[in-house]
């Protein structure tokens, strides 16, 4: 049996990931390490989001609205692993993203 733990560092937290289907997923994220090797695996998602983008209805603003999914509709559940596999780049959010990010999956929080 391999035994996993989640590895916390300061260095990650909210983050963009994309992964290799194309999806850009907003979460707070952490590494994924095997506790006897030490190798990285993947990555923890809590209260992941995917991003979605949708052209402006007003004819004069040709600008896009972003938009933040559930994951997946079809379950309750806020945390998972993704296999190290399945990400291609790892980004940090801009920090409107990051705080609208953070405004939905903790409405009633008051900022830092």
């Amino acid at each position: 049996m391999v035994a996993y733990f989640i590895h916390t560092t300061k260095n990650m937290a909210i983050k963009v990931l994309v992964t290799a289907i194309g999806q850009q997923i907003v979460a707070d994220v952490k590494q994924v390490e095997n506790k006897d090797t030490k190798e990285m695996v993947g990555y923890w998602l809590e209260n992941p989001r995917v991003v979605s983008y949708v052209p402006s209805s007003d004819p004069e603003n040709t600008g896009i609205s972003v938009r933040f999914g559930s994951y997946c509709a079809v379950s309750d559940e806020n945390a998972f692993s993704l296999a190290k596999e399945h990400v291609v780049a790892i980004l940090e959010p801009r920090d409107d993203v990051a705080t609208r990010y953070k405004e939905i999956v903790t409405p009633n929080e008051e900022p830092v």
